[in-house]
């Protein structure tokens, strides 16, 4: 009886912190939340190939979604699709999502993370997608693919730019740390303080900082020190042992 309990609330538990069918069926895409219908077949895989490899096209493109069905529209009308077979907005996100080569997922889900970065709509954006960003990162996974798989050797001048390269990049970020601008803004906090507290919570403040300052100062010399005394003992005892 009591692992039967146990098993009901374990239930309940899973069941509370378990994401809903609804949320599982649904995204947030350009800062709305946007809802899957479950269609019994993707719309954009039976229909007339003209049609599924254009729509495929588009994706890689890559233009939004509101282009896509733009330039698709005109051809479903001259094939006659019925109406209640017309592709949506559901039907491209869920055809791009699961029935894509896994190769164009990625390649797609690049493009809309990039253009998202540069507030790109991916629904309803009349421009491409596409973003110096994300040419970059497509060629330099594909180049990395290609190196892991053996297809692709770099060559010796090739690897040597790509260590410059790498190197260039480390200078860059290490050059973001410089002292002067942190005691400039060190300054900048205490004339703050000194224009807004009262000269007598001016005082506490600063007197707390060099409470702080000292504690942190002193704190590592005693072990210093212990260290110091260690190794000259050591030495001492070195040389005992030599004569």
């Amino acid at each position: 009886m009591a692992d039967i309990d146990r098993r009901t609330q374990e239930g309940k538990r899973l069941s509370n912190i378990a994401p809903t069918t609804a949320e599982l069926l649904s995204e947030e895409i350009d800062g709305e939340v946007y809802s899957y219908r479950l269609v019994p077949q993707c719309r954009v895989c039976k229909a007339p190939e003209s049609i599924r490899n254009l729509v495929d096209t588009l994706l890689l493109q890559p233009q939004s979604y509101r282009q896509v069905l733009k330039y698709i529209r005109p051809l479903e009308e001259k094939l006659g699709v019925e109406e209640k077979e017309l592709i949506s907005y559901d039907s491209i996100r869920n055809h791009q999502k699961n029935h894509l080569p896994m190769d164009k997922i990625i390649i797609r889900e690049t493009v809309e993370r990039r253009a998202r970065e540069k507030n790109k709509s991916i629904l309803e954006g009349v421009d491409r997608l596409l973003t110096p960003e994300a040419i970059y990162e497509v060629i330099a996974q594909k180049g990395w693919e290609d190196i892991v798989a053996g297809r692709v050797r770099p060559t010796l001048n090739q690897t040597m730019f790509a260590v410059k390269q790498l190197q260039e990049l480390d200078d860059k970020i290490n050059s973001h740390f410089r002292p002067e601008a942190l005691i400039s803004q060190l300054n900048a906090i205490i004339q703050a303080m000194r224009d807004v507290l009262p000269e007598e919570w001016l005082n506490k403040v600063l007197d707390k900082i060099n409470q702080i300052e000292e504690e942190y100062v002193f704190e590592e010399p005693p072990a210093l020190e212990a260290a110091l005394l260690q190794d000259e003992l050591d030495e001492e005892n070195f040389e005992e042992e030599l004569d």
